[in-house]
């Protein structure tokens, strides 16, 4: 899983930065506040994922642009997102954490952008990408935050 996060972080440090790299405190600082885990956070980023999966299949610019906006502009949660792995992996987490956010952003830009053109193949190669992120980071994360799955 290591390797995975180095990659990205590569990735992502390859790319010119429209703004300043932030700290994860300065990002989490520069998120408007929710009352709302870090858990609830994702499910609203999952629903977002969703909803532009949908909206590029419809070819319903409107739907991917919320979605899209759903992403850009999400809150933070109301804790320090940080906290939700254990003491030792905190400062890792805080490492790819405003990496994550940049792809994230990124992203969201492209998807938004391409179907404003409504250009539905370039959104859904870009839709599929931002999909494969989320999919390494909750790899990576999810079981060092505890996160069971349910049992049915």
């Amino acid at each position: 899983m290591k390797h995975i996060i180095i990659f990205l972080l590569a990735a992502v440090a390859a790319h010119p930065l429209s703004a300043q790299e932030k700290t994860a405190e300065e990002l989490v600082s520069s998120k408007r506040k929710a009352d709302m885990s870090y858990r609830q956070l994702m499910e609203i980023m999952g629903t977002a994922s969703g909803m532009i999966a949908e909206g590029i299949a419809r070819e319903n610019k409107e739907m991917v642009k919320a979605a899209a906006d759903l992403i850009l502009d999400h809150p933070a949660p109301n804790h320090k997102p940080w906290e939700i792995v254990a003491p030792e992996e905190r400062a890792e987490f805080k490492k790819a954490l405003p990496a994550y956010d940049r792809i994230l952003d990124r992203g969201a830009g492209q998807i938004r952008q391409a179907a404003e053109n409504s250009e539905w193949i370039k959104a859904n190669k870009a839709a599929a990408e931002l999909m494969n992120s989320c999919i390494t980071c909750h790899a990576a994360w999810k079981a060092k935050a505890g996160w069971k799955p349910e049992s049915r």
